[in-house]
C-alpha cells in the first residue's frame, strides 16, 4: 500500500477555518480529497464535543488540561487511521494536543508530524501542558512568528521554521457587490482584548468620524466612540474591509505577532491599510510610505486624520496593498506547498 501524501488535522467547518483554507490551498497544487488527502479534527467546540453543552463536561474539561470527554476517543480514532492510511505527512494546526502513541504510530508507518503554529502556546489564553510536552516529539513545527521558534526549539522541538499567515483568494478578494451600507471612516476587525484599547480610544473623540468594529468578545470593554458589531465573514467581510475608508492593522502583544492574517487580507480585498509598525509589515509592504505605519497612539490618531483629508494617498494605499499583497506567494496553497516539500527533503534525506 502506497503512503497518503497527507492527513490534515484541522477545522474545515466553516469556510474560514484555517483547515478550510489549507484545503483550498491543497486543491489549488492538484492534490483531491480523500485520494490525496485526509482530515481529521477535534475540538472542545460543541459541534465537535457534545460533552461541553453540559456542566459536567465543561468541569472535566477544565480539569483534563483543557481536553473534552471526547478527545480520547478522538485519539484512538486517529490512530487507526493513521496505521491505515500510512500518511507522509501529518499535519497539525494549532494548539491540539495529541497522545505519544500517536507520534509513534506516524514514525512506525515512515511518516513525519509537523504542526502549523499560528498561536502562542505559552499564551495563558490557550497553554495546555498536554500539548507543551508534544514539542519533542514533533518533527517540525511551522510558527507564524519568528521569535517564538527559538522558544519552541529551546522547549525541545527538533527543527522550526518560520512561515507566516496568508490569504485565501476563494474568501479574500475585491467585493463582487457595492455595499449598500454608509462606510466606515475607520475600520477595525478582531477579537476584543484590553490590549488594543489605547490604540481604538486615541481615535474615540474625532470630529466627525464613523468609527467601526467587528469582531467577538468585546462585551465588557469601554470603548465609547466605537459602533461595536459581530464578526463579520464572506462577502460581507470584503465590503466592509473595501469600503472602509481606512482599515487598521493592529498587532497581538500577547502573541507576538508581527503580522497577523489581517496583514495579508487587507491588501488582497482591496482595503487602504494602517498598519502598526513592524518588520514584518515593512516587508510585505516594501513601496508603503510612511504615512501608512504608526508606532504610537498619538501617531495613529495623526496618520488617521492626514488619510482622512487626502483621498489620493488613500488611494495609493489600496494600490500599493494590493499589489504587493495580491500574489500567489501570499496564499494558503504556496504555504502548504512550502509543507510538503520539507516533507519531501525530510524523507530524501531520511
Amino acid at each position: 500500500m502506497s503512503q497518503l501524501p497527507l492527513l490534515l488535522i484541522a477545522d474545515t467547518s466553516v469556510p474560514e477555518a484555517l483547515g478550510k483554507k489549507l484545503v483550498r490551498g491543497s486543491e489549488a497544487l492538484g492534490l483531491k480529497v480523500d485520494s490525496d488527502l485526509s482530515i481529521a479534527y477535534s475540538s472542545p467546540a460543541p459541534q465537535f464535543s457534545p460533552s461541553m453543552q453540559r456542566l459536567r463536561g465543561k468541569l472535566f474539561y477544565r480539569l483534563a488540561d483543557r481536553r473534552s470527554w471526547e478527545w480520547w476517543e478522538f485519539q484512538r480514532q486517529l490512530k487507526e487511521k493513521i496505521q491505515t492510511m500510512q500518511p507522509r505527512l501529518v499535519l497539525v494546526t494549532g494548539i491540539l494536543p495529541c497522545q505519544t502513541s500517536i507520534f509513534k504510530t506516524i514514525k512506525k508507518g515512515g511518516g513525519w508530524i509537523a504542526n502549523y503554529l499560528t498561536d502562542d502556546p505559552w499564551n495563558p489564553i490557550h497553554r495546555r501542558r498536554s500539548f507543551l510536552r508534544n514539542l519533542r516529539h514533533y518533527d517540525h513545527i511551522f510558527c507564524t512568528k519568528q521569535a517564538l521558534c527559538r522558544r519552541l526549539e529551546k522547549a525541545g522541538t527538533p527543527s522550526t521554521s518560520w512561515l507566516p499567515f496568508a490569504y485565501d483568494p476563494a474568501l479574500h478578494h475585491p467585493p463582487l457587490e457595492k455595499s449598500s451600507k454608509q462606510a466606515a471612516d475607520v475600520l477595525f476587525v478582531g477579537t476584543g482584548a484590553a490590549e488594543r484599547l489605547p490604540w481604538l480610544e486615541a481615535l474615540q473623540d474625532l470630529p466627525g468620524v464613523r468609527r467601526c468594529i467587528h469582531g467577538n468578545n468585546w462585551r465588557g470593554l469601554n470603548i465609547p466612540g466605537w459602533d461595536i458589531q459581530p464578526a463579520v465573514t464572506g462577502e460581507a467581510y470584503c465590503q466592509e474591509i473595501h469600503s472602509a475608508g481606512i482599515v487598521l492593522g493592529l498587532l497581538r502583544q500577547a502573541n507576538g505577532d508581527l503580522s497577523t492574517d489581517r496583514s495579508y487580507e487587507i491588501g488582497a480585498i482591496g482595503g487602504c491599510g494602517l498598519y502598526q509598525d513592524s518588520s514584518e509589515h515593512r516587508a510585505l509592504l516594501p513601496q508603503y510610505p510612511d504615512e501608512g505605519f504608526f508606532s504610537t497612539p498619538a501617531q495613529l490618531r495623526e496618520r488617521v486624520q492626514h488619510l482622512l483629508e487626502n483621498p489620493e494617498l488613500r488611494q495609493r494605499l489600496r494600490e500599493l496593498g494590493s499589489q504587493a499583497l495580491r500574489r500567489p506567494e501570499h496564499t494558503y496553497a504556496a504555504r502548504l506547498q512550502s509543507m510538503l516539500k520539507w516533507s519531501e527533503e525530510s524523507g530524501i534525506r531520511q
